[in-house]
């Protein structure tokens, strides 16, 4: 049984908040509660924000209809010292809001004004996010799921969290092809070096995971299971990196995010809460209706970056390229191959092509870009 662990590059922030990772969801309810407004977002310090508006709909809805999150609305981030801080449209319901440094001794709140009635989240002092203490990942036997784990650090007194977490991940072709068939011309063309062999892949955590340590005398979280990857995914067939963000919460607000989290497992990950259900700290001024949305106000965030390497793990490739059929090359021309989902996987010694499935030759087809993140650690591939 073979254990491998990897524990790499903390980083505790201020500056940096979850504004950007708006964990938007769309209520389908029973009739009496459609058009109940939905707010998304938290006031983060020393951060830009982001609100998400949009208003609930009926279950007979079979899809999301139009002009569910165009909402209209003056938003703003409010003190109890008299501060106010506008937020402007970006569209889709969204507002963006350039949250200064906030004061400690100063309870913030959102204020939404909406078809004459205005929506104010309970004023919060903002409280403060410990920082993660290590992440990690384990694959516990030969080319089984990689599981990726975190641990806080320890506090005083109970701390509520949410998680969330970005990868990106290295992808390459398994021919570094010099050579492409030009649809246009109908030639074959060299290049210096392989100009689709190399790829990146970006994607966001769409779950909730909330977390506390209230039932840990410790007061710490140690190797929470944050998730895992099947050993056949592309995702680490080369070179992966995770971003889990930590934020910490109210005790509401957690009561909030886990009721969240277990009305979308139960509905297969379709969040169909009633609002009796649902806890909220936004509050009407018409007391004849109610919002959706639990506001929090945080000093920071911390955050973690994990780094994956093939080299380190067990990767079961999930796919194997063969060359197209030698019938295939002798019968079909160039255009004929290249239309069937053939590309030049590469030239022999004779100087003759050799065609192969797209896949092992263009990583476009594998769904990667060519938009290196600047913090990627490797240097392009070349032989």
């Amino acid at each position: 049984m073979k254990k491998r662990t990897s524990i790499l590059i903390l980083v505790s922030l201020l500056l940096l908040a979850l504004t950007n990772c708006i964990d938007e969801f769309n209520a389908k309810l029973p009739g009496d509660s459609v058009g109940m407004l939905v707010v998304d977002g938290n006031i983060i310090s020393d951060s830009t924000v982001v609100f998400s508006l949009s208003r609930t709909f009926s279950l007979n809805e079979e899809r999301l209809p139009g002009g569910f999150n165009q909402i209209i609305a003056d938003v703003s981030v409010v003190g109890d010292d008299g501060s106010r801080i506008i937020g402007t449209s970006i569209g889709n319901g969204k507002y963006q809001v350039q949250i200064g440094t906030l004061n400690k001794q100063v309870r913030y709140g959102l204020e939404v004004k909406y078809e004459g009635d205005t929506y104010t989240s309970e004023a919060q002092y903002p409280i403060e996010t410990p920082a993660i203490d290590e992440v990690k990942f384990e694959q516990p036997e030969d080319y089984g799921d990689i599981s990726i784990y975190l641990s806080t650090q320890k506090t005083d007194g109970t701390v509520y969290y949410i998680w969330e977490y970005e990868e990106d991940w290295e992808v390459r072709a398994l021919y570094y092809s010099l050579w492409e068939y030009d649809f246009l011309t109908k030639k074959i063309l060299e290049y210096e070096t392989a100009p689709y062999a190399q790829g990146w892949s970006h994607a966001e955590s769409n779950k909730t995971i909330v977390g506390s340590t209230e039932a840990n005398t410790e007061n710490l979280i140690k190797n929470k299971k944050m998730y895992s990857i099947a050993s056949d995914n592309i995702r680490i067939s080369y070179y992966y990196s995770t971003l889990i963000r930590q934020r910490a919460l109210t005790k509401g607000e957690f009561e909030y995010y886990e009721n969240k989290a277990k009305q979308s497992e139960g509905m297969g990950g379709l969040f169909t809460p009633q609002p009796s259900e649902l806890p909220s700290n936004i509050t009407c001024s018409n007391p004849n209706k109610k919002a959706i949305g639990y506001v929090g106000v945080n000093m920071n965030i911390s955050e973690y970056r994990l780094y994956i390497s093939v080299n380190d793990i067990d990767y079961d490739k999930p796919y194997v390229c063969i060359g197209a059929p030698p019938e295939d090359v002798m019968s079909m021309t160039n255009e004929e191959l290249y239309l069937a989902g053939y590309r030049v996987s590469h030239r022999d010694s004779k100087d003759e092509y050799h065609w192969d499935i797209i896949k092992c030759v263009d990583v476009r087809s594998l769904g990667a870009t060519f938009n290196k993140p600047s913090f990627w650690p490797l240097p392009d591939w070349k032989y």
